[in-house]
């Protein structure tokens, strides 16, 4: 299993809260970083080969994950969003594939039951996708038919976690569409265009994960509760990888 995290985007709604640094940097406690975080969760479920897409201040970010990643910069993350950045692994992947956004902080459950899913699989809350800014899911036959921010809050079952799970021939498929999607809709695009269009022809489970703890990180707000709410949380779940993290910063 191989994981791809995307984290080239700016996060300009958060510059200000982070003076200016990447969005993954965004500390959940002292020392403790997002991407270190996500990193350190990967790594105990038997996840090393985790290749990061770099583009605002990507040096920054290399000097946090030094030479545990692969990385791939997107130098044109200005102009392009994750659509693209998704788009710049294909040569990268070689086994089935865990997909997650960067400013994702999800309790170690969750990772765990998307893990466990048969085939090609999306984590998705159903107790929220009611929010404009969300990126909403609606099934059929527990299969994904939609997934968009436009999707009507009537229609929408759910919001995406931004933490997917593809077989090997599914990330084929799903690369192919990308690069359909990027031809067809242009650069500037979000991932789940390319996953919207697969889900088309191919299965594409939903799992459910409502009242486990997680948090998309968008907002100076949600910076916040990220730190007092659900950050604590998750802690008592995660000893073990706490502890090695904090020995690396010591």
């Amino acid at each position: 299993m191989q994981a791809i995290i995307l984290a080239a985007g700016r996060g300009s709604r958060l510059s200000n809260a982070l003076k200016g640094k990447p969005k993954c940097l965004a500390q959940v406690e002292d020392s403790i970083s997002l991407i270190e975080y996500q990193l350190a969760i990967l790594h105990s479920l038997g996840i090393t080969e985790v290749c990061v897409v770099l583009g605002y201040r990507a040096h920054e970010v290399y000097r946090a994950v030094g030479d545990r990643c692969h990385c791939i910069i997107n130098r044109r993350y200005a102009e392009t969003n994750s659509l693209y950045s998704l788009w710049l692994a294909r040569n990268w992947v070689k086994d089935n594939c865990l997909i997650m956004n960067s400013d994702i902080l999800a309790h170690p459950r969750i990772y765990k039951r998307l893990l466990n899913a048969p085939g090609n699989a999306l984590t998705y809350d159903s107790w929220s996708g009611d929010e404009a800014e969300q990126m909403k899911v609606a099934f059929k036959d527990e299969r994904l038919q939609q997934i968009s921010k436009s999707l009507s809050e009537d229609d929408a079952q759910g919001e995406s976690v931004g933490l997917l799970k593809f077989t090997r021939q599914g990330m084929t498929a799903l690369f192919a569409e990308a690069e359909t999607a990027l031809a067809v809709g242009g650069e500037n695009q979000w991932a789940p265009a390319a996953i919207d269009r697969l889900a088309q022809h191919q299965p594409i489970a939903g799992i459910d994960i409502a009242g486990l703890p997680w948090i998309e990180i968008d907002f100076p707000e949600d910076l916040h509760q990220a730190r007092h709410t659900v950050w604590p949380l998750i802690t008592p779940a995660v000893v073990p990888q706490l502890a090695q993290l904090q020995h690396q910063a010591s």
